[in-house]
């Protein structure tokens, strides 16, 4: 029970410190909500003309449109599949990795603090305030039952940890390919169609989205945000919330797996 205490206490400082380091840029992070802004202002304009020119009912209305881009901008820079370059990319390349592996503590886990304390800083400083002025600006929907609000917590979570995950395994490629750009350009092209975080799932092609439905990412976006908006009810909620935590351990188990073995060939070349 100490050593989990102690573990506890290591982890969360490391929370805290990767917070602390990301403190220092509050002027580029002004910049980059700029930025976010940005594109929430380009997908409401092109939703809203498209849906001025539908001739059909659609799904989801405009309003929940610009309720879900608003989610996909307060949340872009909490996953570090769309925010700055994984710094897992960078300790392989560079060969920093080997200092990681001869501190007293779990490298995966290591990284997965690291990505919390980068979650916390961009929710409090980006995420919030996107929220907020957006509310100011725009029909923003806001659920009115607090069941919800705890689904959709707890599902925005799994997601934070599952983007971690996915991340991970995806950068332990470098291990082998010592190319860091290759696997992961193919793969944030592939996550970010199926995710939902261009066009919702609700709007594909039937045939389409039933594909979607069986890959894990929609359980970064379009699962999440569903919850949000009411898309997703009852018993259906924890189905969704279960196929998150079952590909959690899929991606955790699959990346610890890749990166034994990518350390176990590990070589470290320079003076």
């Amino acid at each position: 029970m100490k050593s989990l205490s102690l573990a506890f206490q290591v982890y969360l400082a490391f929370i805290k410190k990767s917070f602390q380091r990301r403190m220092q840029y509050r002027v580029a992070n002004l910049v980059g909500l700029t930025t976010n802004f940005f594109f929430l202002l380009v997908h409401i304009f092109v939703y809203t003309a498209f849906y001025a020119a539908r001739t059909v009912p659609q799904p989801l209305s405009l309003n929940e449109i610009i309720t879900y881009f608003v989610l996909c901008q307060v949340s872009f820079m909490l996953m570090p599949l769309w925010g700055t370059r994984s710094e897992v990319t960078s300790a392989i390349k560079d060969g920093s990795v080997a200092l990681q592996l001869t501190k007293p503590v779990d490298f995966q886990a290591y990284w997965f603090a690291d990505e919390c304390g980068r979650a916390c800083y961009y929710l409090l400083m980006r995420g919030f305030p996107t929220f907020l002025i957006s509310i100011l600006f725009f029909e923003v929907t806001i659920p009115q039952q607090p069941t919800v609000l705890v689904a959709f917590t707890v599902s925005m979570m799994l997601a934070i940890f599952m983007s971690n995950a996915i991340t991970i395994t995806i950068f332990s490629s470098g291990f082998w390919t010592l190319d860091t750009t290759g696997i992961p350009g193919m793969s944030y092209s592939i996550i970010t169609l199926f995710s939902g975080m261009l066009v919702p799932i609700a709007l594909w092609p039937e045939w389409l989205a039933h594909i979607a439905r069986w890959l894990p990412f929609e359980g970064l976006i379009d699962i999440p945000f569903s919850i949000y908006l009411g898309k997703i009810t009852g018993i259906e909620v924890w189905i969704a919330i279960g196929k998150q935590m079952g590909w959690n351990l899929f991606f955790i188990g699959l990346g610890r797996f890749l990166l034994t073995r990518g350390f176990s060939r590990l070589v470290i070349q320079g003076g």
